[in-house]
């Protein structure tokens, strides 16, 4: 006789190739971590033995949880169970359920759609890497910018503001130490626009120490 097989939904795919890594290689690479087989299986067999509680003996936060599965799933909650009863003492049909719903909580479990809770918990959610997204932008103006807009205008002001001129020659020979490289700069500044008699001698500048 013909068989034919409903295909599995991507949650059951999922759960099934971690049982078979499980039994292949001796460990299950889960969303938070890598788990030994004897690993895998507990918390399979938790996943399967909470799928089948009724919600009403869950507190808030488990019933929540319990019913999402099930209206994610599709399937009537509890597979229709009246009591509890052991995964081992289900109907085939049941026990297909039940694993559709174990295999559910897994994907939305991975998903952050529902906390997993308990000391395996932290298995089933792949770890949160926070990414920087930068500073905000500053509300006042960079200081390096405000000076760089000012040199900038500085020689414009100077051409014809004497007392612009001044200030950007005081600017520009603050460090120098000798007489020739005050007269460098001086020189430069006239070369630039600025009428020589705009610009004080060193002298005239207080600069002393340089003559």
């Amino acid at each position: 006789m013909e068989m034919h097989l409903e295909p599995l939904e991507a949650p059951r795919v999922a759960l099934d190739c971690y049982t078979h890594q499980a039994l292949t290689t001796g460990r299950v690479d889960l969303p938070g971590r890598t788990v030994r087989t004897g690993v895998w299986f507990r918390l399979l067999r938790s996943l399967l033995d909470e799928g089948s509680l009724a919600a009403s003996t869950q507190g808030a936060h488990g019933k929540g949880t319990l019913q999402s599965i099930w209206q994610t799933t599709s399937h009537p909650e509890r597979a229709g169970l009246n009591i509890w009863r052991l995964y081992e003492q289900m109907g085939e049909e049941i026990r297909e359920v039940m694993l559709d719903a174990a295999a559910t909580a897994l994907q939305m479990a991975a998903g952050g759609l529902i906390s997993a809770r308990g000391s395996l918990g932290s298995v089933l959610q792949a770890p949160l890497h926070y990414v920087y997204d930068g500073d905000e932008p500053s509300p006042y103006r960079n200081a390096w910018q405000d000076a760089m807009t000012a040199m900038e205008a500085a020689p414009t002001s100077a051409r014809t503001d004497p007392a612009s001129a001044r200030q950007l020659l005081g600017l520009l020979t603050g460090g120098c130490r000798t007489l020739d490289s005050f007269e460098q700069e001086r020189s430069y500044l006239s070369g630039a626009g600025v009428p020589a008699e705009f610009l004080p001698t060193a002298r005239e500048l207080g600069r002393l120490d340089l003559i």
